[in-house]
């Protein structure tokens, strides 16, 4: 190893090699240097980093390796001069650990730089400001605590979008206005993705249990991952690096980056945020840059990422700046960037081999990330929360009407003798919800209204329909039939869906039917053929959707089935004397506004193809999938976007728009009204099993509903908390509410559940009443 310039006494330096050493001089008084965090595999902690940089700079710098377990692989380094290794943090006794670490820094030229997130936050709790502890303070901590909003403002960059309400209700609905998906972060530590609300409480509840603390979500940002890692030094900046990821593990973990400095304002930023948080010790800023150039920050680590030590054979040497309180001089050029490798070293004896654990399977234990068992630091609530423990019950209710999730119980009557579970209908909910979708689609052009019977067949709401207006949306010839009996004449309603001509019928009049498949179009030519009698004002066909799997609709961005399907739509128009149409339909509630909008226009676009083909524009475009109740005020939107960005013949050909929503209109108009049979307590949370069911509420278990518990007087809403409700039924599934706070709910109290309309009650079933929805044929 060289050993410098023998004429200054001064290490010398070139970036790309390990075996040389940077300009620091001898490590100002150090003489050793504890460093934690030593476990090394495919997701390592930095403390091994950290070790091989500050080699890397001194030579002959004492390094104790410092872990809780001698399954940390990097305490077998010969980087290390000595180890320490204490007692896991499953067994450890907080005050005799802090009288260790106490001893271990007694020698005046001792340093300690913690590289574990939760060991961190310990040391600035239990001993404070340390002026051998090259960490962060506590107030330095409260200052960048995730979401890091404060710090993306003092750096001037932008910061991911986040929810810490963590209701069902809330995460409903943030999922489904994220697109890219959104990220599960647990308070201290840990991260995952997730696309749907289910997805979210479990994992949601993963984190809780593994680290004991809360949990907020963040919205995904599309981009490339990159990283500012910098040193600092009671409040002074003493160096910083930028690395954007060039390769990542499947974990996500940082394999190769590209090196180098920051701009002058990244730098002043970082220097004014450093400053204000009087900060100490290694840090890092995870960052996604867009395609655009902008930086989005998600995170603010309170220690050096795991690949430090790829800056530093690069040419900047963070932890060897930490150590020696200033930065080294940049006498040439940085290496462009460094990529990891897998080494194989003997073991230390003193520590011996990681015994082979038997498992279930017979299979090898997998590497722990954590050997130390550093999560039990939060499992046992040795370090303090950054938030409340509930912080969903801090946070006020977002605003609602009784159309929106919440507020049903203002128009529901007090409980009656009628046996429960009851089901009760709301339909001035229905008026209201049709008058503000009215009220979205004004100046839009020429819309009409659809009212999708499969959401709500009961008589009332079909009259209801019929009275505003309404033409009925149909699946089958029944459901035709019933909104024609109910005063949604036929020959004004649409049919869609693939079995719409059941059950068998001679003949059929109706306003419009878009034909699902290129079978379906084949078969109604043959059919007509046979005698059929079809009379209908509009013919068309249902487009696939591009980009999202669907088992419905022809794949008209295909040109085989594009010209397949112009074919046979362009004859039966011509057959029938009857316009054209094209139809999209994707559940809008699953995709969320702005993907639902997308896929929409893109399906449409085959609209100015088929009319170059058939000779003529479409008379009708027909867009449908049932919205969510919460994003009414995306209807203009997310149309006017459909308009704008779909077919030519959108805006040239001036066709009828028709709207069918489905379930934004019926969602509310339903409530469920229950009595709680069973409360149950545990250490942790309340259980109620009340007497209503999955059967009762098929979309329980997979939506949020908002619940309500008679108090007497008035249904008073519950609110958020940690309990759960569960039906009456031995389904493990059979979950009607989670995340409630039922302290007040006793046995035999009468709850409500609301937004029970649409397929709450159209596809509600008799289950666990002895019961037989029809009898069986004997053989």
């Amino acid at each position: 190893m060289e050993e410098g310039d023998p004429a200054s006494g001064e290490p010398t330096y070139a970036a790309g090699t390990e075996t040389v050493v940077a300009p620091f001089g001898r490590a100002a008084k150090a003489g050793t240097v504890f460093i934690s965090g030593m476990h090394s595999d495919t997701n390592p902690s930095p403390g091994l980093s950290v070790a091989r940089s500050l080699r890397l700079a001194w030579p002959g710098l004492r390094i104790v390796g410092l872990d809780y377990s001698p399954e940390s692989s990097g305490l077998h380094s010969d980087v290390l001069d000595d180890l320490v290794c204490l007692p896991t943090w499953r067994r450890a006794h907080l005050e005799t650990w802090v009288e260790q670490m106490c001893r271990l820094l007694e020698p005046d030229d001792a340093l300690l730089i913690p590289c574990l997130d939760l060991e961190v936050r310990l040391l600035a709790t239990e001993l404070g400001f340390h002026d051998k502890i090259l960490g962060p303070s506590k107030a330095s901590l409260d200052m960048v605590r995730k979401p890091p909003v404060d710090a993306a403002e003092r750096l001037g960059v932008r910061v991911a979008e986040s929810e810490t309400d963590t209701s069902w209700h809330a995460i409903d609905r943030f999922v489904r206005r994220s697109p890219h998906g959104v990220w599960v972060k647990g308070e201290v530590y840990d991260a995952y993705r997730a696309y749907t609300a289910g997805e979210v409480l479990a994992l949601g509840s993963v984190v809780e249990h593994t680290w004991g603390g809360g949990w907020h979500l963040e919205r995904h940002v599309a981009g490339q991952e990159c990283s500012i890692a910098f040193a600092a030094l009671n409040g002074r900046l003493l160096d910083a690096v930028f690395v954007t990821k060039a390769l990542v593990t499947v974990a996500g973990k940082t394999w190769a980056g590209e090196v180098a400095e920051l701009d002058d304002s990244l730098r002043d930023g970082l220097a004014d945020l450093v400053a204000d948080a009087r900060w100490t010790g290694g840090g890092e800023l995870e960052l996604i840059r867009s395609w655009h150039g902008d930086l989005t920050l998600m995170e603010l680590n309170p220690r050096f990422p795991a690949w430090i030590h790829g800056a530093s054979v690069c040419g900047i040497n963070l932890p060897a700046a930490l150590v020696a309180g200033r930065a080294a001089s940049r006498d040439g050029l940085l290496a462009p960037g460094f990529t990891r490798v897998v080494e194989e070293i003997p073991v230390n004896p003193t520590l011996g081999i990681t015994p082979f654990g038997w498992v279930a399977g017979g299979l090898p234990r997998p590497a722990d990330k954590h050997p130390s068992g550093m999560s039990c630091l939060g499992q046992r609530h040795l370090v303090p929360a950054e938030r409340a423990a509930a912080p969903e019950e801090s946070i006020p209710a977002p605003t609602s009407t009784a159309a929106q999730t919440g507020g049903f119980e203002e128009l529901l009557g007090p409980p009656g003798p009628e046996a429960t579970p009851s089901r009760h209908l709301l339909l001035p909910l229905f008026a209201e919800q049709f008058q503000a979708l009215k009220e979205q689609v004004e100046g839009l052009g020429r819309v009409l209204l659809a009212h999708s019977v499969k959401t709500c067949p009961q008589p009332a709401v079909l009259r209801e329909a019929a009275r505003l207006g309404m033409v009925a949306e149909a699946i089958s010839l029944a459901e035709l039939e019933a909104a024609d009996r109910f005063g949604l004449a036929a020959e004004q309603g649409i049919l869609n869906g693939p079995a719409k001509w059941w059950p068998a019928t001679d003949r059929v009049r109706c306003w419009a039917f878009f034909a699902d498949s290129l079978a379906e179009l084949r078969s109604l030519h043959a059919r007509l053929d046979s005698g059929f009698e079809l009379e209908a004002e509009v013919v068309g066909i249902r487009a696939a959707p591009v980009h999202v799997a669907s088992r419905f609709g022809i794949p008209l961005h295909e040109p085989e089935a594009m010209a397949e399907a112009a074919g046979l739509l362009g004859s039966l128009a011509r057959r029938l004397g009857a316009a054209w149409g094209l139809h999209f339909h994707f559940a809008q509630s699953v995709l969320g506004a702005s993907r639902w909008q997308r896929e929409c226009a893109a399906a449409l676009g085959a609209a100015d193809p088929l009319a170059d083909q058939m000779g003529r524009p479409p008379a009708v475009l027909d867009v449908g999938g049932g919205w969510h109740i919460d994003d009414m005020p995306y209807v203009r939107a997310s149309l006017g976007y459909v308009l704008e960005h779909g077919p030519a013949a959108a805006r040239e050909a001036d066709p009828l728009l028709v709207l069918e929503p489905g379930k934004i209109l019926t969602q509310p108009t339903v409530a469920v009204v229950t009595q709680v049979v069973v409360r149950r307590e545990s250490r942790k949370h309340c259980d109620i099993v009340v007497d209503a069911a999955e059967g009762d509420m098929p979309e329980a278990p997979y939506q949020p509903h908002p619940v309500a518990r008679f108090d007497g007087s008035r249904w008073v809403p519950l609110p958020p908390g940690r309990d759960r409700i569960l039906g009456r039924s031995c389904m493990e599934h059979d979950v009607l509410g989670v995340r409630l706070d039922l302290s007040d709910v006793q046995e035999g109290d009468i709850l409500a559940f609301g937004m029970c309309g649409a397929y709450d009650t159209s596809m509600a079933y008799d289950f666990g009443r002895g019961t037989a929805s029809r009898e069986l044929g004997h053989s």
